[in-house]
């Protein structure tokens, strides 16, 4: 058995193909180094092992349990990229004297920044934002086929209101098991999108993109085979995954044997190994 990789589970660094057609390539990071790429394990049986160590993502401090996808528990109640509101954005708080923001310069250098409302082609249709420097990152993060921005709106918050708005139409939410298992997942993004631009008019939003900007992206990602039934691994209950690499999509590596989100096991160490 060769050790591949030594690390810090978290997500993967995705980059769009060169090319069109072209598969997205992964990167497991490394604090070491450069990382490992990930597509050319595609079809090799591999061994990832939890050592039993977490680490928080923030502090660095050691935990027993990790909280949101790898904060410690005081992080998690006081990191401002570990609130509520960076989950659900309509939520923002900083503006309320009794529960001010967490941490003044996050906000102003991450919140108060360009935000991208979108839709996507994941399982299905749905309308998202994330902030304008994770395009096209986000989408591929998601596991998207393909995508269109929308809007850009100048804060969190006010891309948050307006995506709850449109979420009592539209879906907001991946099922990340149906995403898994198809490579070409059914829906009329351009007439859904067309139709979220009509609805915004409507409303009076203002941050609209013109005709121009509203293009389609699309993704490939390197799936040798997808599963016909989602089996999810759980390293807190079983610290061995081992299989073959069949694909990678989204954040979620794809065995012969089950599927594994890193990004929920973020500060998680473990080794990768080829198994002979």
């Amino acid at each position: 058995m060769e050790t591949l990789w030594t690390g810090i589970l978290g997500k993967m660094d995705v980059a769009a193909g060169p090319a069109p057609g072209d598969a997205v390539a992964y990167t497991l990071k490394s604090p070491q180094g450069p990382g490992i790429g990930m597509n050319a394990l595609l079809g090799r049986r591999l061994r990832l092992e939890y050592t039993g160590v977490i680490t928080c993502i923030a502090c660095g401090r050691e935990t027993a349990r990790s909280f949101n996808q790898g904060f410690c528990w005081p992080c998690s109640q006081s990191r401002a990229e570990a609130d509520i509101c960076i989950v659900r954005p309509e939520l923002c708080h900083y503006h309320d004297e009794a529960n001010p923001c967490r941490d003044d310069a996050f906000a102003r250098s991450v919140c108060f920044g360009p935000h991208v409302l979108y839709v996507s082609l994941t399982s299905g249709v749905k309308v998202g934002i994330t902030r304008r420097p994770n395009v096209p990152s986000r989408w591929m993060d998601q596991g998207a086929v393909r995508a269109i921005p929308l809007a850009e709106l100048p804060d969190r918050f006010s891309v948050g209101k307006l995506e709850a708005e449109l979420a009592r139409t539209y879906a907001d939410k991946t099922h990340w098991a149906r995403m898994l298992k198809i490579a070409d997942p059914e829906g009329d993004l351009a007439g859904v999108a067309e139709e979220v631009v009509g609805v915004m008019r409507d409303m009076g939003v203002e941050g609209i993109l013109p005709d121009a900007e509203r293009i389609e992206y699309a993704f490939t990602y390197p799936v040798l085979e997808y599963p016909r039934k989602v089996t999810s691994f759980n390293l807190d209950k079983d610290p061995l995954v081992e299989g073959e690499l069949r694909g990678i999509k989204a954040q979620y590596l794809i065995f012969d044997t089950g599927v594994i989100n890193l990004r929920k096991y973020g500060g998680y160490h473990a080794t990768l190994s080829e198994v002979s």
